[in-house]
């Protein structure tokens, strides 16, 4: 079962597990999960199963403040990849295609995967 967790902003450390079809994100208490991020529309994000591919796809609820993924904004459907970083607002999701029982091991993977992008820098004398 694939997950979000949210790695930046209000609420980090959140654990959102994709078990439904079909999830919406945003500040309204109607959506599967809240984000409670002044920035975040009420309905923000959609991920939902591409039944076509098999995997799960972000699309933006014509949100005010936009859906970047990777930092890029999306304007149609974009496919998800494990560890792909989706930001709404002032909040960063990742996208986890493995199983996490809980928040805390999610959050540990998705800090390991977010390892690759830190620059190393080299003192050379």
């Amino acid at each position: 079962m694939a997950s979000l967790v949210i790695v930046e902003g209000q609420g980090q450390g959140a654990h959102f597990p994709l078990t439904l079809p079909l999830v919406s994100i945003g500040r309204d208490d109607t959506c599967t999960f809240q984000v409670l991020d002044p920035l975040v529309s009420r309905k923000h994000l959609q991920i939902r199963v591409d039944e076509t591919h098999g995997r799960h796809v972000a699309g933006d609820y014509r949100s005010g403040n936009g859906v970047f993924v990777n930092d890029r904004q999306i304007v149609l459907d974009v496919a998800l990849s494990d560890g792909d970083r989706i930001r709404i607002g002032q909040t960063t999701l990742m996208y986890l295609s493995t199983d996490h029982p809980d928040a805390a091991t999610a959050m540990a993977a998705a800090k390991k995967k977010g390892e690759w992008k830190r620059s190393t820098v080299l003192k050379h004398e």
